[in-house]
């Protein structure tokens, strides 16, 4: 019977989680005011898992976005094809902080008036488009010799930020009333929003700040089939069927292969290579070398994830991590 019925039924009423060895991916809603490390603390308690991690930092004024790995799912993070992420928000002209957002020090402020027409605003956010070199934050987590960005900022050391190649697909104004301009942009892993934000106030002379920002989507992860926090309590509370994605919903972008003999069940399970006919007899031709790919069980679960090797005679799948493996085929 599937666990979450009886998890409904009461029958795991003693405290017990049906979610304690789930190997899945949740998309949560992240609300303004908690770290990202926060949330993954809260949804930890409240889902009795052994392990959760996000896959991506949001800033604690942020919300939106924000995918969580449970349990051995967490071993598939840096897999996931998260290159290309959407945010929306608000940034205000004629202030400036030391974070670049609404949550710092203000450091400066605009004397003038803030009476830029809309096609203005618009003509500076097209110049952001394409490959282009970042500043990161001083208040971020990129490491400079060991150390995040924040502690130096913090402890008053100046050092200088490094830069960072990122890629604008689009930004795009929404609406403009003074001194808030609405956005949406489109952008490769490792964009910061405020640091634009900061470069476009630049740009117009008068400074500026990201007074609010969600992230829509994270590469597969999008807000449409994101839970809030108090949705999540009140789903686990009463029992019902939580939206979990398995894993190969979540690396949609790397094929899956059906492994089904006993002899490469048990290679699996102790972490050798696949090099048996029964495998390599189903490996397509046109997969390229270093090609990743899922390895599932007959129930369509995933045992692991492989990369293909091949020589000029000869291939074969080496693991590159191992998830769960049937019980019997743990010993010969």
């Amino acid at each position: 019977m599937n666990t979450f019925l009886l998890w409904s039924m009461g029958a795991f009423s003693s405290g017990f989680s049906p979610l304690l060895n789930e190997d899945a991916f949740l998309v949560l809603d992240k609300p303004t005011g908690l770290t990202s490390q926060q949330v993954v603390a809260q949804v930890k308690r409240l889902l009795g898992c052994r392990k959760v991690g996000h896959t991506g930092t949001l800033d604690p004024l942020a919300t939106g976005v924000l995918p969580l790995a449970l349990n051995r799912a967490t071993r598939l993070i840096q897999y996931l094809d998260e290159g290309r992420k959407v945010y929306s928000g608000e940034i205000e002209f004629g202030v400036e902080t030391d974070t670049l957002d609404r949550d710092g020090q203000v450091t400066a402020r605009f004397a003038g008036p803030l009476d830029f027409s809309a096609s203005r605003i618009a003509e500076v956010f097209e110049r952001y488009h394409g490959s282009l070199l970042q500043t990161a934050p001083l208040y971020s987590a990129i490491k400079t010799k060991g150390r995040p960005l924040y502690a130096y900022a913090r402890s008053g050391i100046a050092v200088e930020a490094p830069e960072r190649r990122i890629e604008i697909d689009g930004f795009e104004l929404l609406s403009w009333n003074s001194p808030l301009a609405a956005f949406r942009v489109c952008c490769s892993r490792g964009t910061y929003v405020r640091s634009l934000a900061a470069d476009v106030g630049r740009d117009l002379g008068c400074g500026a700040r990201i007074w609010s920002l969600c992230r829509e989507a994270s590469g597969p992860f999008t807000l449409e089939r994101a839970l809030s926090l108090p949705a999540l309590t009140e789903m686990v509370s009463t029992g019902q069927l939580l939206p979990l994605l398995a894993p190969q919903q979540a690396l949609t972008h790397l094929p899956c292969l059906r492994i089904d003999d006993n002899e490469s069940l048990r290679d699996i399970a102790h972490g050798l290579p696949l090099v048996r006919e029964a495998v390599k007899d189903r490996i397509p031709s046109s997969w390229p070398a270093d090609q990743q790919v899922l390895l599932l069980d007959k129930t369509d679960s995933v045992l692991a994830l492989a990369r293909l090797e091949k020589t000029s005679e000869d291939s074969l799948l080496r693991l590159l991590r191992v998830m769960t493996v049937p019980e019997r085929h743990k010993a010969f």
